[in-house]
């Protein structure tokens, strides 16, 4: 929904991909089995440059590492029959 206007209309946009963390938490969430995962899922608040925030999770870091404003950039991860988008630290600076 549009916040301006309360509108549901909606149309898809290109986004660059890259973004930054507007905030994060660890998960300890259980899996499908009910054991928790092995390895804690970093999930994320990334503000996109083009303003749309949206929830991920964060790949290729460690949790300690991870800081509110850190530069991310997006990459796929097939989840069953589904890609869904993960985010990452920048492998290298993109031109803004």
């Amino acid at each position: 929904m549009c916040p301006r206007c309360g509108s549901v209309e909606w149309a898809a946009q290109e986004a660059s991909g890259r973004g930054t963390v507007h905030s994060w938490i660890v998960s300890h969430h259980p899996n499908s089995t009910g054991e928790t995962d092995e390895t804690p899922r970093i999930v994320a608040l990334v503000q996109l440059e083009e303003g749309v925030r949206l929830v991920s999770n964060l790949r290729d870091i460690d949790p300690q590492d991870v800081r509110n404003d850190m530069e991310v950039e997006v990459s796929f991860a097939e989840v069953g029959d589904v890609r869904l988008p993960q985010f990452r630290p920048p492998s290298r600076i993109l031109p803004r």
